[in-house]
Parts: structure tokens; sequence; C-alpha cells
């Protein structure tokens, strides 16, 4: 295949570029990915590789690689007993790239291959350490309907967030370590880590690029935000997140104890058939239940910040 494209083959610890493509299900076209993906990176003149994670069993895409490889297609094949998910594929596709610089892409590419050489450059050129490509279908205007959700939360300022076509250093590649589906907020768990992120608009045929999906979607998305919101904003100090829960719920309990005593011993009011009694009590435990929760993840937290680096030193001035 890169034979016919006039690009050489190459050994993946010659690799400048690494590309890195999840395979989630059969893709009855893989070839044709691949002859875009050569003739998209071929302006750079680079040595490259692209490493294939197939996520679970896959016979005729597996299949199709193998003759690509055959034809000497420079290219690495990751496969996966069960199916994992994207996240999982994609660190362990980043893990096993050997270039300077990192490419993930899609396996439906969603824009035109051409744009892939401006995306290197510009990371090249710039000082972010991820760039990704903003795709634009025709006719939008503005942000999706996600991307403003995440705005008002995180007060992030990318326009599609979930763009899967990126081009990072292989530092970041090496420090990122996904699980469940927080690859779809990549650009936003490497910000929090230290990392700059940078956007580039490109126009998306169809109606691919960023937005909610489809409806069955949504709540799916809604629960990975608010997971998103937890760990980006408490990983680290839960406490500031169950107190703040627990103490509201503990003194509006014991607000409300204190008044229905007060009622009983003042008032002479009877509370054995009163359930508001209950119900207060049951908020008072609840409340320091909750509040316990807090103090324990803050011991965890206390017990892994010693082992792990909380910091991240950009550079060194001399």
């Amino acid at each position: 295949m890169t034979a016919e494209l006039g690009i050489a083959p190459m050994a993946a610890a010659a690799a400048e570029l690494s590309v890195v493509v999840p395979v989630l299900r059969e893709q009855p076209r893989i070839a044709e990915l691949h002859a875009q993906l050569c003739r998209g990176l071929a302006p750079l003149g680079r040595r490259f590789e692209v490493i294939y994670v197939i996520d679970g069993p896959q016979r005729a895409t597996l299949e199709a690689l193998k003759a690509i490889r055959r034809q000497g297609g420079g290219i690495e094949i990751l496969t996966f007993a069960r199916p994992m998910g994207e996240a999982a594929a994609l660190t362990v596709g980043l893990r096993h790239a050997s270039g300077a610089i990192v490419l993930t892409v899609a396996t439906e590419l969603e824009v035109d291959p051409a744009e892939l050489p401006r995306l290197v450059r510009t990371l090249e050129t710039g000082d972010a350490d991820i760039v990704t490509l903003a795709r634009r279908p025709p006719g939008q205007v503005g942000k999706g309907k996600l991307e403003r959700l995440l705005d008002l939360l995180l007060q992030s300022r990318l326009e599609d967030v979930r763009s899967p076509i990126r081009a990072m250093r292989a530092r970041v590649a090496a420090e990122l370590s996904l699980y469940g589906n927080q690859h779809r907020f990549l650009p936003l768990i490497a910000q929090a880590q230290g990392f700059t992120v940078e956007e580039l608009p490109a126009p998306a045929p169809g109606r691919a690029g960023p937005g909610l999906g489809r409806a069955g979607s949504w709540p799916s998305l809604l629960l990975d935000v608010v997971t998103l919101y937890f760990l980006l904003k408490f990983l680290k100090k839960p406490f500031r997140f169950f107190g703040g829960f627990g103490f509201l719920i503990l003194a509006c309990g014991a607000l409300a104890t204190a008044w229905l005593v007060f009622e009983r011993l003042a008032l002479g009011v009877p509370l054995g058939d009163r359930p508001a009694l209950i119900l207060s009590t049951l908020m008072v435990v609840l409340g320091i239940q909750i509040l316990a929760v807090g103090l324990i993840g803050e011991l965890v937290t206390f017990a892994w910040a010693r082992e792990a680096k909380d910091y991240k030193v950009d550079r060194i001035v001399e």
C-alpha cells in the first residue's frame, strides 16, 4: 500500500510520527482509511507508523490490516481479547507510540486528510502540548450544546471537546491514562494535568462535529460530564464536595430536631405521632455519614499524594 503511494516502508523504531487509530468495530473499508492517512501525511515528508488497536475480535479487519502490513505498510497491529472500550484502546496505542509526535484519529476520519499536516505543523511550530481539530459542520455557528455546558461548569473554551483528531507531543502521550469514557474529554483532562491545548478549526462534512449526538446518548453524556466535573474539581479535595452537602443536611436536620424538641418542652406538642421527628433524625444521621465519606476521601487522597506527583515542571530556566 505505501509503495503504491510513493511512501517508503519504515520500521517502528525509526518513526518520527506515530498515528494511533482505535478500531472499535469491524471496518470493511479499513484499507481505504489507511490509504487516506498515507496520502494526507505524505506532504510532511516524515517517516511515520500507524498503530491500529483492534478492540476485541474483528476477524475481517484483522486480516485486512495483515494484508496491508505484508505490502510494507509500516503499521503495527494490537488486538484485545475482548472489547475494552475506546479509552483503553487509546491508552494502549499511546503507550506503544515511538514517534516524537503522536496523532490520534478515528476510523471515521470526519475531516479532509489534507488537514492532518496543518495539525502537525501547528504543534511543531507552537508552544501547545496538544492541538485538536475543531470540526465545524456546514451551517454551524458557535459551540455545540455539550461544549456550552462544559463552558458553564468547567470554564472550558474549547469548541469541539470530543474531537478524536489530535496531535500531541510524546511526553503528553506518555503521561495520559484514560478509562471509562474519559477519551471524550481528553483535552480537558490534559489541561487539568498542566498541558496546554490549542484548537484548529476544520470543516467537517455532513453531520460530523460537536454536539450531544443521538437522543439515546444524552443521559450517558450527562453522567460523563458530572463525573468529569467531580474528578477535575474535587479529586484532590473530596471533603470540599462531601463536606458541603453533609454539613447542609446535618444543619437542616439539627435545626428541625431542635425545633421539635422546643415545641415538645415549651409548648407541650406531643412527638409520638409526628413523622417529622423521624425525618429530622434521619437527616442528622445522613449528614454525619456524608461528612465521614468526605473525611475518608481526604485520608485516601493524603496517602495517595505522598506517592503521586501532584505538580508538573514545564521548564527550567537557567
